[in-house]
């Protein structure tokens, strides 16, 4: 039999749907608020924030300090010793004539115009120029007597030898009579003994013509005597004390002549130089008194021995050509001695962190932008007022580096400058 089923017990609302309570939904309500409340308050504090900072002043950076640079390259460095001394003359002469007479003239020199003058002080005359004359009259007379006086030695000698000859024919022919007993002895013996006197009459002349002779050439020299010439190839005439038609003496000084083609500067140097120095050795000379110029000398004497006095070595330097140094000026000998080293200007040079360090700045690129650099360095000497620097292979200065030259005292470690030239 068929019965229905029974109808399904009614169900509950699910809890999902269900109606919330009055009480709860106001506590949902309050924590949304406050969520959008402090997302506000976070929102206006980061507009706040950021309308500051577009308006908050930009910060400046600091201008460039313009700096002037030089490179770190090697130099020749030049140093020595100094010596001064008097420049004198290479060679003197005192000239005097032989024998005695009368000026009879002077040399002659064109003075300005055109008129003809004596020659005197500060002209300049060649080798072999006859510089003054004496009156030749007595001496030509002299040497005519000499010749005279020869040409009668030779005459007589002559005679001596023909007269020797004679007595000698005379005595072969006693001597083959005598053997013939044709000749006395006694006879004989005159023969030989006129032999011997006219032999030695022979040597007499012959004698005779030897002095004529020498007085011949004595008087042909008295004669040249009567002029007076420079010796040397340059010669400068530095005292005149004849005139003309003067009465001179032999050996009086009549002019002084110098030879100034080359000029000497004599000075000395002590022990600790003087075996560094050799004969030819070239040398620098230099003079007040012809400002700028500089000549070339070469060692000229050294003496083997130290002055007694001063214990030092007398040396000589040789100037030839001196165009202008002349004798009586002072001098200055240079003895150069060249080394090479890298130098830079003192100015350059700054105190370092502590008292025993020194530094530079040194210029390297950095993002583009030059940038100094501390450096510290070292030095091996100071010459004038650059210091020659001692290279390093560390973090010292390397060939080519760039360091600022001056105004290091403005400078710091890593500060941008601007190379000015």
């Amino acid at each position: 039999m068929n019965a229905n089923p029974p109808d399904p017990a009614p169900t509950e609302p699910s809890p999902f749907f269900a109606p919330k309570s009055t009480k709860r939904r106001n506590s949902t309500l309050g924590i949304v608020g406050l969520v959008v409340t402090t997302a506000a308050a976070f929102t206006g504090r980061w507009l706040l924030a950021t309308a500051a900072a577009a308006h908050a002043p930009k910060a400046v950076e600091p201008l460039p300090v313009s700096v002037r640079v030089l490179p770190v390259v090697e130099e020749v460095v030049s140093s020595g010793l100094r010596y001064s001394g008097v420049a004198k003359e290479l060679r003197k002469a005192e000239l005097s004539f032989r024998v005695s007479g009368t000026v009879a003239s002077l040399h002659q020199v064109t003075a300005p115009g055109g008129r003809m003058r004596d020659v005197h002080e500060g002209d300049r005359l060649a080798k072999g120029t006859v510089i003054a004359r004496l009156d030749p009259d007595d001496y030509g007379r002299e040497r005519g007597q000499a010749a005279e006086r020869l040409a009668t030695a030779r005459a007589r000698l002559a005679q001596a030898k023909a007269n020797s000859e004679q007595a000698q024919i005379d005595l072969r022919r006693n001597e083959q009579l005598a053997r013939r007993n044709s000749l006395s002895v006694a006879e004989l013996d005159n023969a030989r003994t006129n032999l011997k006197a006219m032999t030695a009459t022979e040597e007499a002349a012959e004698g005779d013509v030897a002095l004529a002779r020498i007085g011949l050439e004595q008087a042909e020299a008295n004669l040249q005597y009567c002029s007076l010439t420079v010796p040397f190839e340059e010669s400068t005439v530095a005292v005149r004390a004849i005139d003309a038609n003067g009465r001179v003496t032999p050996n009086q000084r009549t002019f002084t002549i110098v030879d100034i083609s080359s000029v000497v500067i004599a000075f000395n140097v002590p022990d600790t130089l003087v075996g560094r120095l050799a004969i030819g050795q070239k040398v620098e000379v230099a003079t007040d008194a012809l400002t700028g110029q500089r000549f070339v000398g070469v060692m000229h004497k050294i003496a083997s021995s130290a002055d007694e006095r001063t214990r030092t070595y007398p040396i000589e330097v040789r100037v030839d050509n001196p165009q202008g140094l002349r004798p009586g000026m002072v001098a200055t000998v240079l003895f150069r001695k060249e080394t090479r080293a890298y130098l830079l200007p003192l100015t350059s040079v700054a105190a370092g962190p502590s008292a025993q360090t020194l530094m530079v700045y040194r210029v390297e690129d950095e993002g583009g932008k030059p940038v100094v650099r501390e450096v510290s360095m070292a030095f091996d000497d100071v010459l004038d007022n650059k210091v020659a620097i001692r290279m390093g292979n560390d973090d010292r200065l390397r060939p080519g580096d760039r360091v600022v030259a001056t105004g290091v005292h403005r400078l710091r470690d890593g500060q941008a400058v601007r190379i000015v030239e």
